[in-house]
């Protein structure tokens, strides 16, 4: 394992996998479980949903009904899975390789005879492994979900609904990732990161409501995500090829900016 960064990096982020895996996974069985109590006062929580104010529907994935498991999943859950994922997604990005740095053992790393590129292509790897392993407890546990309340929602479909948020939540760790590549410290990777998450789901809400704003709407990552719906009518491969398409020109940023780089704790 030590002669292999990506199974090194894997091995290390263990812990996180399972606890962040589990916590969300948990999260997702308990929700379903008050599906079908919601589905019975169905007409109830329609009317609620009516008066809501459009912002809020916006901030809610834009859902019509809490009687249809799509709804009733994105509207509670789903819409805003991302940005909690994304805590993980960005911290582990940022300390893959600022974290090493500030320790010094990116030193020891890199002064055996392994390329630059590889490194950071294996931490990379080993992270986006970590973020597909979570996504896929998540996916399990929702399948679990279903099976204890009857859902005849396909298990291919709630394991697709799992990974359904990973493209999206890989750009956040891609953009952080490459930020700690070229620059030092955590400051900027993070801050740039995480404005990029809270400031897309927000432009998303608010979008709507303004002449000024609405032709943004369909230009935020958060669109290309919220807009496909695996509960639903399916996702949308353009979009989710457009996410994928940005994580790997700020994982190329980040090759070039770390073979460039002076490695100073």
């Amino acid at each position: 394992m030590m002669r292999s960064v990506f199974l090194k990096t894997l091995h290390d982020q263990r812990k996180s996998i399972l606890g962040w895996g589990l916590g969300l996974g948990a999260l997702a069985y308990f929700t379903l479980l008050f599906y079908p109590s919601v589905q019975k006062a169905g007409e109830f929580y329609d009317q609620m949903l009516q008066s809501f104010p459009p912002e809020a529907l916006a901030f809610l994935g834009n859902i019509r009904s809490f009687t249809t498991i799509d709804g009733y999943m994105t509207g509670s859950l789903l819409s805003y899975l991302p940005l909690v994922l994304a805590i993980y997604a960005i911290g582990a990005a940022v300390g893959l390789i600022t974290g090493e740095v500030e320790r010094g053992t990116m030193d020891i790393l890199l002064a055996h005879p392994i390329p630059r590129w590889r490194v950071v292509l294996e931490k990379y790897a080993a992270l986006v492994a970590a973020l597909t392993a979570i996504c896929l407890i998540f996916g399990l546990s929702m399948l679990a979900g279903g099976l204890t309340i009857g859902s005849d929602v396909p298990p291919g479909t709630w394991l697709l609904t799992g990974l359904h948020p990973l493209p999206l939540t890989l750009l956040y760790g891609t953009v952080a990732f490459a930020l700690a590549c070229a620059v030092r410290g955590r400051a900027a990777a993070v801050a740039t990161a995480t404005a990029l998450s809270v400031g897309g789901y927000i432009l998303n809400g608010l979008a709507p409501l303004s002449e000024h704003l609405r032709p943004l709407e369909k230009w935020t990552v958060y669109y290309w995500y919220i807009t496909g719906r695996p509960l639903g009518d399916g996702i949308i491969r353009e979009h989710v090829l457009i996410l994928l398409g940005g994580s790997l020109l700020f994982l190329l940023i980040g090759l070039v900016a770390f073979g460039r780089r002076d490695i100073i704790p």
